[in-house]
């Protein structure tokens, strides 16, 4: 690759680095709600009997919340891989990038 394609490349491994990295954020995010949430939902079943049907319902939601913070989970690892992926070839494009600039502007007499 040469100098302008590598830092083009460059430019959009780090864009879709910068991309990730904010949808890793946001997971983390949304798994601390969650967490709230569920907590709360602790909270206002322990004061209840457990005979009463809120009860169950407040279980099953509970159990939603959980499944959709181990559906996050997933995620995240996904994006997690993901990143590696893109900051392994990021050095390489600027390994190459650093290649061409010597190659270039190397003078030899």
């Amino acid at each position: 690759m040469g100098l302008i394609a590598s830092s083009f490349r460059m430019m959009y491994l780090t864009a879709y680095q910068i991309s990730l990295e904010s949808k890793l954020q946001w997971i983390a995010s949304a798994k601390m709600e969650l967490v709230a949430s569920s907590d709360e939902i602790l909270a206002l079943g322990n004061d209840l009997d457990p005979e009463n049907p809120a009860v169950k319902q407040l279980e099953a939601r509970r159990d939603r919340l959980t499944m959709l913070e181990k559906k996050l989970d997933l995620q995240q690892q996904e994006y997690e891989s993901r990143l590696k992926m893109v900051q392994t070839e990021l050095q390489s494009a600027k390994g190459a990038v650093d290649k061409a600039i010597e190659k270039s502007f190397t003078y030899s007499f």
